[in-house]
């Protein structure tokens, strides 16, 4: 068997500050960050559409800087169809960076690794598809936005042990 992404759509969500920092007075490890994407659009190559109402990312950020990423979203197509996708993932930065990050410093976006895997529920039987693959997503962080592009994963049956 082999494997290989295959890029499906992008999203891109813009963010507000955050609605709510979880135990912002408690001195454990790690806290949890409540962030809306009041905006947002879904582009894939014959669809488009915007962000319902709004999304939200419900993040976990570690004492050691690792952010657990929990968000989800719905968008409504141009043509009326829907998608949801409800994703999960981390973001991590190097280690000489975390204590900026922590403190809410600005990192260069070419130093987040950041990866997720969705869920995907559609409302269209022509977007039934999404449903039927792995998808993997690959995330950059700006200031105020986060762009992700979709990827399934492909799977070629070619195996030696198949003939």
């Amino acid at each position: 068997m082999s494997l290989s992404l295959k890029k499906q759509f992008e999203v891109k969500l813009a963010l507000a500050a955050p609605a709510e920092v979880v135990g912002c007075d408690y001195d454990g490890p790690g806290k949890r960050i409540l962030i809306p994407c009041p905006e947002g659009e879904i582009i894939g190559p014959d669809f488009h559409g915007t962000i319902m109402s709004a999304g939200i990312d419900h993040q976990y950020v570690d004492s050691d800087g690792v952010t657990h990423i929990d968000a989800a979203y719905g968008f409504k197509l141009d043509d009326g169809r829907a998608v949801y996708a409800h994703v999960r993932g981390i973001r991590t930065v190097p280690d000489d960076q975390v204590e900026t990050l922590k403190a809410g410093g600005a990192i260069n976006p070419k130093d987040f690794y950041y990866v997720t895997t969705p869920t995907i529920e559609v409302y269209d039987e022509s977007l039934k598809w999404m449903t039927k693959k792995v998808f993997v997503c690959d995330s950059v962080r700006l200031p105020d936005a986060v762009l992700v592009t979709y990827y399934s994963v492909e799977q070629v049956n070619d195996h030696p042990a198949l003939g």
